[in-house]
C-alpha cells in the first residue's frame, strides 16, 4: 500500500518509515460508478484518499432533497477531511461520480502523520485553501447565467486535467449547478463559435481565452 501513497503528490515530502506504516493500516477500495463511499451524519472514522475517478459531495437541504456541493478529483485527492477536523460524523456524502479507486485511511493515523510532518500538513492545508477558493468562486456564480458558470468548471477541470476533459454533459450539468438540456445548449454554442470540442464522454477546451473573456464580462456587470 506504501507505493500507491508514494506515487501521489501528497506525500511526496513524506519518509519512506512514516508511508510504510500508513500503508500498514490504509485499506485500497473500489467503487462501481454510484457507489458510496461514506454517508452524511455517519461517524467520522477514516479520511479518503482519491486515487483514480472522481467524487462528488453531497449534503442534503433542509427540504431533504440533495445538492452537489463539490467535485474531488485526484488532483484534488482528499475527502472526509471531518474525520481529523474534529467531527464527530461526515458533514456529507462522498458518491462515486466515476469508477473510482480511493485510499481509506484510519482517522488516528491520518492525524498522526500530520502532527508529526511539517511538510505534509502544509500541503493538505493547500488542497483545502483551494478547495475554498473553489467553493467560493462557484458560491458567487450561483446566479449568473449558465455561460459563465459553465466557462468557470470548464476552466478549473482543465487546469487539472489539461484541454481534453473526461467528462459527460450531465456530469458537467451536475458540477455547474444547471439544467442537463440548459447546458447542452450552451455548451452546443459555445462549440459552434469553436471555442470547444465535444466526444463521447470528452470535452476539449480549444480557446480557453473565450471562456476567461466570458467570466470578465460576467464579474463587470
Amino acid at each position: 500500500m506504501s507505493t500507491h501513497l508514494s506515487a501521489m503528490p501528497l506525500f511526496r515530502m513524506v519518509p519512506e518509515d512514516e508511508l510504510r506504516a500508513l500503508g500498514e493500516v490504509a485499506k485500497l477500495h473500489r467503487f462501481r460508478k454510484g457507489e458510496t463511499l461514506f454517508v452524511e451524519g455517519q461517524p467520522a472514522e477514516a479520511v479518503w484518499l482519491i486515487k483514480r475517478g472522481w467524487v462528488y459531495l453531497v449534503k442534503h437541504t433542509p427540504q431533504g432533497s440533495p445538492a452537489t456541493i463539490f467535485t474531488v478529483t485526484p488532483e484534488e485527492v482528499l475527502c472526509g477531511f471531518s474525520a481529523v477536523a474534529g467531527q464527530s460524523a461526515y458533514y456529507a456524502s462522498a458518491i462515486a461520480a466515476t469508477d473510482t479507486t480511493a485510499i481509506r485511511v484510519p482517522a488516528a493515523a491520518f492525524a498522526r502523520l500530520l502532527g508529526r510532518e511539517s511538510g505534509f500538513a502544509a500541503a493538505v492545508l493547500a488542497i483545502y485553501h483551494t478547495r475554498m477558493r473553489h467553493m467560493a468562486e462557484a458560491i458567487s456564480l450561483a446566479p449568473a447565467p449558465v455561460e459563465q458558470r459553465l466557462a468557470h468548471t470548464l476552466l478549473r477541470l482543465k487546469a487539472s486535467f489539461g484541454k481534453t476533459i473526461p467528462v459527460t454533459h450531465k456530469e458537467l450539468a451536475r458540477m455547474a449547478g444547471t439544467r442537463l438540456e440548459t447546458s447542452i445548449r450552451t455548451i452546443a454554442r459555445m462549440k459552434r463559435q469553436a471555442w470547444l470540442r465535444s466526444s463521447r464522454g470528452k470535452i476539449t477546451v480549444l480557446v480557453p481565452d473565450q471562456l476567461r473573456a466570458a467570466l470578465r464580462n460576467q464579474n463587470h456587470r
